[in-house]
């Protein structure tokens, strides 16, 4: 079978398995999760700090407490509750294959939530994840499932959506479902971004160059330059983003082609994620731009160690190189997923001038990897997608990790105790500091006289010494509550963070409900707790992640208003 043959059954195949998809998706009619317009804040595809986002983003009027509805008949499949991340979330699944999910709740009808407390006091513990029998908590086409909150991770009151397939838990873009969401604006286009490879001169520079661009009718041109020259191997990058009619918020772009003389070189589309390679995100997008400028640039070529399905691979890698002085047309298509869309026109030429110089920046060959004698670094050939050098800045009791490249898997950073600090080695924990100056625990585990953890950025790092228990404190009148009502607590620690907490009434343990956003420790007096009316004691435990330990004790009465 010739190489041509094969090209033309492989494309043929990914057209007709693409175009199934389609049909299956369409014929879905799901209804909204919410009651209100839906209008978007974030989208699928868009580009975060560490990953591609997953779902929709759903506006609440910045308040919490709108109903949120079963897009169709199922079965809570699971329910998460946290302090990070989704906060609290259900799952829901349905007969056509798909899972819907709904995060950052606030709260849950009686009938879920009954089935939430009974667990929570079945394990004693606030937070869990719960896998539910499809015959224990049926729902149906519109009913109530939650109320929006802003639990969990979430920068402010919103709902998360997401649609996922239901065997292999991938996300699916929930705007191929039809979801009323008036869009007729095409994206916008900011910049294009040149990345020399190779040795290769752009404008007869050595080093990647920026291009501003401007609109004009129905498409994009640059400001400035006709025709950009350049010589050898180069690749190209985007920052684009789209607007929705009803809302102001900057989203991310749906789809990105890329021809070179009328010949597809690259295709990107946010159809499906894999949460397995989201973090891969830092190699997709310019990462160094990202971290220094916040720029969102979508790079127009695939890194060898890029395994994002994200692509039509097809096409090649993207990359760019012409042996000729011809003029090189490059057109680039910007798409929503409603298929408004904005087109970029500009030329090449390769100039044949001599290449510039190259630095080899490649570093280790060996697993270990040592900086200091007191610093060292267990990675290996996958830990980074380029091996480039890490410079060191000792500091007191720690180091900044100078790397501007983004890391693919974690690896190992260990800092030794110094002999003060061995007196003391079990109150010692690995911290990332960040820019403002907050503390990160990485936790860290002891051997002999060094603290190592699994990290997954470079940035500065420091042996935090933490002997001081959690600080409790009471919030408001505690002494009488009536029905309904909460005992209200707040609980810090800046150092290796609350790790547990307990509250006793009477000695036997009721739910509570912390907060790491706001440091408030609630204890619900409502039917689940099951406290008579009368006079009780109170008490409350809290431990830091170092195991030191604070505890409050108090008496309250409870009764009839």
């Amino acid at each position: 079978m010739s190489s041509f043959f094969k090209f033309r059954v492989l494309l043929l195949l990914l057209i007709y398995s693409l175009s199934v998809f389609s049909q299956v998706v369409n014929q879905i009619n799901f209804r909204s999760p919410i009651g209100i317009p839906i209008a978007l804040s974030g989208n699928f595809g868009e580009l975060r700090s560490n990953h591609f986002h997953t779902g929709l983003d759903i506006k609440t009027n910045g308040s919490i407490n709108y109903r949120i509805y079963a897009i169709d008949s199922g079965y809570v499949s699971r329910i998460n509750i946290s302090h990070w991340g989704y906060g609290k979330a259900i799952y829901v699944s349905h007969p056509n294959g798909f899972t819907s999910v709904y995060a950052h709740l606030d709260h849950f009808p009686e009938k879920i939530e009954r089935v939430i407390r009974k667990k929570q006091y079945e394990i004693t513990n606030e937070t869990f994840t719960y896998y539910l029998d499809s015959s224990l908590l049926e729902v149906k086409r519109g009913e109530v499932i939650a109320y929006s909150g802003n639990t969990g991770s979430s920068s402010g009151p919103h709902l998360h959506f997401e649609i996922r397939d239901t065997k292999t838990e991938h996300p699916i873009n929930p705007q191929l479902f039809n979801f009323d969401i008036p869009d007729n604006k095409p994206p916008i286009l900011n910049q294009i971004k040149i990345y020399p490879f190779k040795g290769c001169k752009i404008n007869n520079k050595c080093s990647e160059t920026y291009f501003s661009l401007k609109k004009w009718k129905q498409s994009y041109h640059l400001i400035k330059d006709s025709i950009i020259s350049i010589s050898g191997s180069f690749g190209l990058g985007i920052m684009a983003s789209d607007y929705y009619n009803n809302s102001s918020n900057r989203c991310g772009v749906y789809s990105i082609k890329m021809l070179v003389d009328n010949q597809m070189k690259y295709e990107l589309k946010f159809d499906e994620l894999d949460f397995e390679t989201n973090r891969q995100i830092n190699i997709h997008k310019d990462y160094k731009t990202y971290k220094t400028q916040r720029k969102k640039i979508h790079k127009l070529f695939i890194h060898p160690k890029n395994e994002l399905a994200i692509y039509k691979r097809i096409w090649g890698d993207g990359l760019c190189h012409f042996k000729d002085t011809l003029l090189h047309k490059i057109s680039i298509e910007v798409s929503d997923i409603n298929q408004n869309i904005s087109f970029l026109n500009f030329y090449v030429k390769n100039n044949q001038d001599s290449l510039c110089d190259i630095v080899d920046e490649s570093i280790f060959k060996e697993k270990l990897y040592s900086l200091d004698s007191n610093l060292f670094l267990m990675m290996d050939s996958n830990s980074m997608y380029d091996s480039k050098k890490t410079n060191l800045v000792p500091l007191n009791s720690g180091y900044i990790l100078k790397n501007e490249d983004p890391i693919k898997n974690k690896f190992i950073l260990a800092l030794k105790l110094s002999k003060k600090d061995q007196l003391f080695s079990d109150k010692i924990f690995l911290a990332y500091i960040t820019k403002n100056g907050n503390i990160s625990n990485k936790n860290g585990e002891l051997n002999e006289d060094w603290i190592s953890s699994k990290i997954n950025k470079f940035g500065t790092y420091k042996l935090i010494l933490d002997s001081i228990a959690p600080k409790i404190s009471k919030v408001g009148n505690n002494a009488v509550k009536f029905p309904n009502q909460s005992l209200e607590f707040k609980v810090t620690d800046f150092q290796s963070g609350v790790e547990d907490y307990n509250v006793f009434i009477d000695e036997k343990w009721v739910l509570s409900n912390y907060s790491h956003k706001s440091y408030k420790l609630s204890v619900p007096l409502d039917q689940y707790a099951n406290v008579n009316f009368g006079n009780h004691l109170c008490r409350l435990e809290v431990i830091d992640e170092r195991k030191n330990k604070s505890s409050y004790e108090f008496e309250f009465k409870y009764m009839v208003k």
